[in-house]
């Protein structure tokens, strides 16, 4: 009787023992990387991968990046961290990642083992955002430029991190109070417009010629646009040099 009840709390025990991986767990696997302190092996990968992923992100923006949701498949023993080469992707968006973690011998340069980690980073920086609606084609004044905490998706976008670099871009389209501004919705402020009449130059080895034309595209200073020569009626790309100027490439 009383083997069976032995028998009994043992399958009980079993039933409620929780199958997390813990960080003890994790110390464990990873037998060649113990405790350092009171730093386990798991807080120390997290840093390494941290520190692999900041690499590829623009100085000013390292600072705002924010790291979770770490998971660790841990396969192989006994290696320690100079053991180890951390390559990750695509670093400049909020989301989900995965850091490739190769284990190499140091002696031969061979790879022993490779392992994946995935964790989750989020942006949250401050940035320059619309105070008031913005129309179309409206030039932005400093007036109407804040700087607010943001969660960004990605830096791709160009999102600006002060007043004074928004100030004097033109919106793209409508803008709604409180919305990131980024090179997404706004553009250089466009000096010659669809329609304008403007000087056409030909520089010919030197041989400075000029002609009157009217530009097929709107753009900024140095921008590229097509501008009709209206003598000729030839279509040519130009560079946009003054309100009145656009030079024949």
């Amino acid at each position: 009787m009383k083997l069976i009840f032995a028998l009994i709390a043992l399958a009980v025990t079993v039933a409620i023992s929780p199958r997390v991986f813990t960080i003890k767990n994790a110390e464990a696997a990873y037998s060649g990387a113990t405790v350092i302190g009171n730093k386990s092996s798991y807080i120390l990968l997290k840093r390494l991968i941290i520190k692999a992923y900041l690499k590829k992100v623009p100085l000013k923006f390292k600072k705002y990046f924010h790291f979770w949701n770490f998971h660790f498949n841990m396969p192989y023993k006994n290696f320690n961290f100079k053991n180890l080469r951390i390559n990750i992707a695509d670093t400049r968006y909020s989301g989900y990642h995965t850091a490739l973690i190769k284990i190499i011998n140091i002696k031969n340069g061979e790879m022993q083992g490779l392992d994946a980690a995935t964790f989750k980073t989020s942006i949250y920086a401050p940035v320059a955002v619309a105070s008031e609606t913005i129309g179309k084609f409206q030039i932005i004044k400093s007036g109407e430029i804040k700087i607010s905490y943001k969660n960004i998706p990605s830096l791709n976008d160009g999102y600006f991190l002060n007043v004074k670099k928004a100030a004097g871009k033109e919106a793209k389209f409508f803008i709604a109070e409180g919305s990131s501004l980024n090179n997404a919705n706004t553009e250089r402020r466009r000096i010659i417009n669809f329609g304008d009449r403007v000087n056409i130059i030909y520089d010919e080895n030197g041989l400075i010629l000029k002609t009157k034309g009217m530009a097929l595209q709107s753009g900024a200073l140095n921008s590229k646009i097509r501008v009709k020569n209206l003598e000729s009626g030839e279509i040519v790309k130009c560079s946009v040099k003054s309100p009145k100027v656009a030079e024949v490439n």
